[in-house]
Formats: structure tokens, sequence, C-alpha cells
């Protein structure tokens, strides 16, 4: 009987950026040493990538054992790191898989602790997770959704749906979302809430992105050549996007191949963009912003909410989460959110545009609060093209003069 740890460094990369390589590696044998000192004579410590390590526990009879060694783990790295006279946080991640309970061969053995680790990660990081039945259903759920999403783009399952963005003030069409939706052959028809974190997870993001760049634009330029002034499309980037290093180019080559100016796209990101790797992200943000694109951060609030990067980062808009919206105006709480995001983005000179919108009494807030854009069923439900096109004339937006 074996069990197997795998400890993943949590934020290790923003340290690495910070201090340097150097600094980097310095920490990471110190982090070796503290897990060689949780483990003991217990069992063997490798480290298996950049910010990976595992450790081998023979013969873990009690399962309460092994879960005092994860605990144990995760204890002693909530003691702060010293590198270059500073302190920083840097937890732990850990998923524990055991053999042969879980697993029957050694790669199995591995990629049950890793689904672990990722599960830890989900709930909020530095914790642990023993890897148990609803995790191998995700596993296996995740596999066979990666295997069809490779080939999705290639059989054109994948679709665009768009959301009216609407000016609070007299209902006008000022932009509309493009939204995903994939119908597989097999599968059926998947909501993103399924496939998106496996397309980031595997890498296929990046070139499922850069179709619905270029297939938002087509479609704006098809409108546009009809007669509609649709003012501008959003599409939402993942933070894998920024981290290729080809966004600024795709998007560039995608407004030259269609004639849009940059001003007809506005890419909205995850606050998870800001922190997962500061320089590359100012480069590209600011490349993007020579192109003349509008960037907003979606449901603000929800992640990392990073409020230093709001003045250093050439951001132009925020966006309130459907999640805050439920419960405006009758939740204190949530009410007390959207008036703080509000007063944020007008403080910075920052749009504000809020999703979920579904009753009369959420529109009457957001005027009153000074909000300008939303989108929501009390509007419309996310539309084909065609549906888009006549709500866009039935909005007030007629044929562009001549």
């Amino acid at each position: 009987m074996l069990a197997l740890l795998y400890v993943d460094l949590d934020r290790f990369k923003v340290v690495n950026d910070l201090l340097g390589h150097g600094a980097g590696d310095a920490l990471l044998a110190t982090a070796a040493r503290r897990l060689e000192e949780c483990v003991g004579l217990e069992g063997e410590v490798a480290r298996f990538g950049a910010d990976e390590f595992l450790a081998l526990v023979e013969d873990p009879h009690a399962v309460a054992g092994i879960e005092e060694l994860a605990a144990r783990i995760t204890e002693t790295f909530t003691r702060p790191f010293t590198m270059s006279g500073e302190e920083f946080s840097i937890t732990a991640s850990v998923g524990v898989a055991r053999f042969p309970e879980d697993a029957h061969t050694a790669h199995q053995l591995l990629n049950n602790a890793d689904a672990a680790m990722y599960e830890a990660k989900r709930r909020g990081r530095n914790t642990w997770q023993v890897f148990t039945p609803a995790l191998a259903s995700q596993l296996s759920d995740r596999l066979l959704i990666e295997a069809h999403l490779r080939r999705a783009l290639e059989f054109q399952e994948f679709r665009l749906v768009y959301q009216p963005q609407i000016d609070l003030r007299d209902g006008r069409l000022v932009g509309a979302e493009a939204l995903l939706r994939w119908h597989n052959r097999q599968l059926g028809e998947l909501s993103p809430n399924r496939f998106v974190s496996h397309a980031e997870n595997s890498g296929d993001i990046v070139r499922i992105g850069a179709w619905v760049i270029r297939e938002a634009c087509r479609q704006l330029r098809a409108w546009r050549d009809a007669g509609l002034d649709v003012p501008r499309i959003a599409v939402n980037v993942s933070y894998r996007q920024f981290l290729s290093e080809f966004l600024a180019e795709t998007v560039e080559a995608t407004l030259r191949e269609f004639s849009l100016p940059g001003e007809a796209l506005e890419l909205e990101v995850t606050e998870r963009v800001l922190i997962e790797d500061a320089p590359d992200t100012f480069d590209t943000f600011a490349a993007l912003k020579l192109l003349g694109v509008s960037i907003t951060i979606d449901d603000f609030g929800e992640g990392y909410s990073a409020l230093n990067y709001l003045r250093r980062l050439p951001i132009d808009g925020l966006k309130i989460s459907h999640s805050f919206m439920q419960g405006v105006p009758g939740n204190p709480s949530d009410a007390a959110i959207c008036q703080a995001i509000i007063r944020i983005a007008q403080s910075l000179g920052l749009l504000v545009i809020a999703e979920g919108v579904e009753g009369e009494n959420q529109r009457r807030f957001l005027i009153e609060h000074g909000a300008r854009m939303a989108q929501g069923y009390l509007f419309s439900r996310p539309l084909s093209p065609k549906a888009l096109a006549d709500f866009a004339r039935h909005s007030g937006i007629g044929p562009l003069p001549h």
C-alpha cells in the first residue's frame, strides 16, 4: 500500500517574477526542506515540476494518518518565506491518492493525486483534498471532454450567440457580448461551465479563443455591411490567451482582416489575468490599447480584487457579475458590493456594466447609483446573429446614414 501526495505551491510564479529566478530557486530549496521535515522518515520527497513536489508514503494504514500529514504540509507553508529581506506568503495545495484503493498503476496514481490537488486549488488553495469517487467521475468527464475539444474546431461544432448590452438611460443598444456555445455530436449541448475550464487546463482555449475573436469580428462586419450600426462587440478572453504572448497579434490581424477599428472590440478578462504574469500582462495590455481595443474586468469582485492594478493597467471598465446582481436590491450585502463597484469605477473614470439584470427593480437600482449599461434577461436572452439584428432595429438603431 502506498499514498502519493501531490504538492503545488500557490502563487510561486508571482514571487519568481518579482524577485527573479535566483530568488525563486532559493525559495524552492526552502520549500523542499520544509517538505522533508514534514514527511520525515514516513516517505520520500521529490521535486516533480517547476513548483510541484511529490511525497510517496509507504504503508499508509490509517487514512487519518495520511490526512494528518497533508494537514501538516499545508500548515507548515502558512509560515511566511523570507527572501531578500522581505516576507512572502507562499501556501500549498495538496492532493492525496492511495494505491491500490484509488489507482492500479503509477500513472493512475499520479493523475488522481493531481486531480485531487486541482480540487484543493478550486476550493480556495492553501488546503488539501483526498481523491474520491466523485473526483474520479469528474476526472473521467474531464478526459472525455478534452478529447472531444481537440476536434471541435475541425468539426465546426462551436457557435456564438450574442447578448445585447443596453444604455439604461434610453434603452438603446450599445454593444453585444459574444457567448460561446458547443454542440458535440456525441455529448450533445455543453454549457461553457462544463468545458471552458477543461479547455484552459489543456491549452485548447488559445485556439478556441482565437476563433471566437475572429468569428465575433466577422459577424460585426456582416451586421455593419447589412446597414446596422452595432457599436461594439465584447469577447471573453481567458488568462491562458494572455500567457500565449500572441493575443495582441491575433487581435490586430483580425481587426485588419475585417476592416474594423479597435474601438469596435472590447475584451473581457477576469481578475486572474492581473496576477498570473505581471510583466507580460503589462506588455499585452499596452499593445491592445495601442490598437484602440477597450478592456473590461469581468465579474469584478469575485476573484482577487487586485485594486492596485486598476490604476496601473489601462483598463476601461468593470463588470458587475450576475452573482452580485441576484441579491439586488433586497440583499443589503449584495447591494453594498454593487454600490462599491460603481463608486470605484466612477472615481477612476471607468465604465461599469452590470450583467444578469432580470428585474425592473434592479434596473432602477443601477440608474439610481449611476450605472449606465447593463445586460440580462430583462432586456434579452442571448440571441442568434439574425435575432440580434432584429433586436438592434427595434431598439432605435436603424440604417446607417449615407
